[in-house]
């Protein structure tokens, strides 16, 4: 059997934009996809998943970003679905891939040699507007004045100027591949940030442990991320704070 790819879809009332994704039914026909719902999923969501034989785990909900993909991998593993030779991708609801791209993402990484990978991720339908989703890791103060700020992140690649794969720092776990084997190494995501900072952290580690990530400029895709986590005073600014100062201080 080939290399496979499983997908790792952590749903938190994101069931519109799951069942309205043409895409996802056309890359579910090769490649086994996993929607983890972290609220109790709606009835169009699992007549979704039958219709297009895609495994709902509508279960333990609660739960933060990188436990949630973690328990994916590891019903994976219980159950002997996957093997060392597959991937596993972790991808947000809202990114959307055409189905071209993704046999270019199959195709890519039998050609080049990494332990994790991640694409050129825009922010519209059109791919004018590239998303900063590689970078450098980020210094003390980095993260918060990008978030205080209308500056752009220093710390971000200028991915106008990469045309050829390239060996970066960190992306974001909106669209991150592993080997299984990597994954299962480093143990997967660290439970202790529930939300934000837990790819800078996994990446991290893997850097330790000379485990490449590479960056593929020409396959795209579409992220309708909303980022909450720049309204003040919200959930979401509070869960980015904490994971901010564990990261570069408890870590």
């Amino acid at each position: 059997m080939p290399d496979m790819i499983f997908l790792s879809i952590i749903n938190h009332n994101h069931d519109h934009l799951i069942v309205a994704n043409t895409t996802l039914p056309l890359i579910a026909q090769s490649n086994p996809v996993i929607i983890k719902s972290n609220t109790p999923a709606s009835d169009a969501l699992k007549n979704f998943a039958t219709r297009y034989k895609i495994t709902l785990l509508d279960c333990d909900y609660g739960l933060g970003f990188g436990e949630n993909n973690n328990y994916v991998f590891q019903y994976l593993v219980n159950n002997n679905l996957i093997t060392d030779a597959d991937y596993f991708l972790v991808i947000n609801p809202d990114v959307v891939i055409e189905s071209h791209e993704f046999k270019k993402l199959d195709d890519a990484i039998k050609t080049y040699k990494s332990d994790i990978f991640t694409i050129n991720l825009f922010h519209d339908q059109y791919y004018t507007k590239p998303e900063l989703s590689v970078r450098r890791f980020p210094k003390l103060t980095g993260p918060l004045k990008g978030l205080l700020s209308k500056e752009s992140r220093s710390d971000a690649y200028d991915k106008k100027s990469i045309t050829q794969p390239l060996e970066v720092d960190w992306a974001a776990g909106s669209f991150l591949l592993f080997k299984k084997s990597a994954y299962e190494i480093l143990g997967g995501f660290d439970t202790k940030y529930f939300m934000y900072f837990e790819d800078v952290d996994i990446c991290r580690r893997a850097k330790k442990m000379e485990m490449p990530l590479m960056y593929l400029p020409n396959i795209q895709a579409i992220h309708k991320g909303a980022f909450n986590n720049r309204k003040l005073y919200s959930r979401h600014f509070r869960w980015y704070l904490i994971s901010y100062l564990t990261y570069h201080f408890l870590s």
